[in-house]
């Protein structure tokens, strides 16, 4: 296997460990939030994969640099990478069931598109893009459905925290690249401990610090939510944008969907239909079409 090859296998195979990995925090959110408020979930969402990545840091002996010439970035991305998503993607998935939440996620490679267009060099819209994010799309509808409605203001309101959430991911991957050049577990530990510091104000507020109920799926999930798809997934994330760049990135939406039918199959029992095997196979097409590469001579 060649070079470039093996590279864009890597690629796609990462792309698709994190979808799997971030689908699965949509059902650990759901547990989270039978014990923990919206801010609590975010604060210690950030908080323990912080803790988790400054951990491997000294592990591998790297430096912690908490304020550095960097820290700017640092603290805005942890604002729109941690603060804001943690936050209102719990206070979203209160009113509304996990596969509405993942299929307004699944927007974000629209809107990564457009921005991407107009703040990188090398990231321009193309026709090919689109039509490969359509076909995408139309994956990620064969995969949950089309029962997308909104019926009353709470979850106009909801829906409407998800969908912000999840543009704040589309923004930050845009800065990121600004630092993709750092070690990526420093660049995410100095991320989330920004973000856990923009979480403090809020916490000190809305936390609930005395009769804490304890149930142990909801804290298994919250340790899961801040250790895998936070803190380890994260890291991930700053090494697939500095190799494919922030489009090819949040080209997961699409797949996040897909595995969260999966989870619903094999936690929940629920019954899967030939409409994921369709999506599958679009979703599949989509990221080919818009990543293909042309030879301007043939």
């Amino acid at each position: 296997m060649s070079k470039s090859l093996s590279s864009e296998f890597n690629n796609y195979s990462l792309l698709v460990f994190l979808g799997a990995v971030w689908a699965a925090s949509f059902v650990a959110i759901k547990f989270s939030n039978e014990i923990f408020n919206p801010i609590e979930v975010g604060f210690y969402r950030t908080f323990i994969g912080s803790l988790f990545l400054f951990c491997a840091v000294k592990f591998r002996k790297g430096s912690i640099n908490i304020i550095s010439k960097n820290t700017k970035t640092y603290s805005l991305v942890g604002f729109l990478n941690a603060s804001v998503p943690f936050t209102l993607l719990p206070y979203g998935l209160i009113s509304l069931p996990s596969n509405i939440g993942v299929i307004i996620l699944s927007a974000n490679p629209f809107l990564a598109l457009i921005l991407a267009h107009y703040f990188t060099i090398d990231e321009k819209l193309s026709l090919r893009k689109v039509i490969g994010s359509i076909i995408g799309f139309s994956g990620v509808i064969f995969a949950v459905g089309v029962e997308v409605f909104i019926s009353d203001l709470e979850s106009l309101i909801a829906a409407l925290a998800i969908y912000i959430g999840a543009s704040s991911y589309v923004i930050s991957n845009l800065i990121i690249r600004k630092i993709s050049n750092l070690p990526s577990d420093m660049v995410t530990m100095n991320t989330l401990f920004w973000g856990t510091i923009w979480l403090i104000p809020l916490m000190l507020v809305f936390g609930n610090f005395q009769n804490i109920e304890f149930k142990w799926i909801p804290f298994l999930a919250l340790l899961y939510l801040g250790i895998i798809p936070t803190g380890f997934a994260f890291s991930l994330r700053q090494v697939l944008i500095r190799n494919a760049g922030s489009t090819f990135m949040m080209q997961v939406g699409y797949i996040i969907p897909v595995f969260g039918v999966f989870y619903g199959w094999l936690l929940l029992g629920e019954k899967v239909g030939y409409s994921l095997i369709i999506s599958v196979a679009l979703v599949i097409t989509g990221i080919a079409i818009s990543r293909i590469q042309v030879n301007r001579k043939t």
